[in-house]
This record gives C-alpha cells, structure tokens and sequence, in this order.
C-alpha cells in the first residue's frame, strides 16, 4: 500500500513539472546579418532532419520550464535554413550533393547576473554534420549560446541562440572549405 502512494506521489510531482511550462511562441526570423555568401556554391544543398537527444518526453521544451509552439528540433531545423537562404543559397529539397543533419545534445537555461543586471543564459548544444558521398565529411557541434535580460523574456534568448548557432556554423572555415 505504502509502495503506491510513493509511486502516485512521484507521478503527481513529475506531473506538475510538465504541467507547470510555460508555453512561449518563438516564431523564429533570422534578423543578424552575416556576410557568407553561398550564391555560388558548386554542389547542392540541403538541410536535412534535425533529431534530438536530450532524453525528454517533450520534443516542444526549450528549457526547464519552457515549452514552445513546435519542436525544437523544427525550430533549429528551420534556423539553419534561414541561415544559409541569408547567404543566398538554393537548397535542394532532395537529391542533394551534400546535406547538413543536426542532433540537439542539450538545451540549458539559467539565470546569471552580468554587471547587475539578470540576465537570461540559453544554450542550445547541437551537433552538425555535413554528409555526402555516402559518408560524413565533416562535424562539429555548434554552441548556441544566447542572453538576453530577463525582462525581455525567453524568446529574446532563444533568438539570440539560434542567431550565434548560424553565425558559427556560416563562419567555421573548415565547413565552408568543404562546400565550396
């Protein structure tokens, strides 16, 4: 008797943990400006799936406590995209020459003081890799690291992190030597 009370309690917690995230709406638009043209690229394409490892039932969760309008995985997917569209790249839908695949390892957020002001720390790991030929030819894991202060809300750090991923990836010279 004793045993089913502890499981209904610990359900009840874990419960109210999903329960209890905030729905947030990121409508992710990439507004940076990086200068990496892939207007000229010799090979095509493509981004392909995004899959996530974090290990939680929730594909929607930003971060403890926060859940958004899609996946993040969708929502990381859909950044890349933009990033390259940024540099005028034509992406191929399929069939491509090569393809860019990611895997979230982790999302973390946490609140830190810089200079007296709190401030709102997210960071989005995500491994990439650039397949093609039947193999992988290159691989990194991106640090989207992004802050915002805390009265400008998550989504502002959201944006911020999917904002530095792109910049990382558009600017490793290893990758661009690659497609090129």
């Amino acid at each position: 008797m004793n045993l089913r009370k502890l499981i209904l309690v610990i359900f009840t917690l874990l419960s109210f943990s999903v329960i209890a995230a905030e729905e947030i709406n990121v409508n992710y638009s990439y507004g940076a400006n990086h200068t990496t043209d892939f207007s000229s690229l010799s090979i095509s394409l493509g981004v392909g799936a995004v899959t996530d490892d974090r290990g939680d039932n929730n594909p929607n969760l930003i971060a403890e406590g926060y859940t958004a309008e899609a996946p993040l995985t969708d929502i990381v997917r859909n950044a890349l995209v933009q990033g390259f569209e940024h540099g005028s790249a034509e992406l191929a839908d399929s069939g491509a020459d090569m393809q860019i695949v990611g895997r979230i390892v982790s999302s973390q957020l946490d609140t830190v003081d810089r200079s007296g002001v709190e401030t709102l720390q997210l960071t989005i790991r995500t491994n990439v890799a650039l397949q093609g030929r039947g193999r992988t030819i290159w691989e990194t894991t991106l640090f989207g690291r992004g802050t915002a202060p805390v009265e400008d809300g998550i989504v502002a750090a959201v944006h911020a992190a999917l904002d530095r991923m792109i910049r990382e990836l558009v600017n490793d010279d290893y990758f661009l030597i690659e497609i090129q």
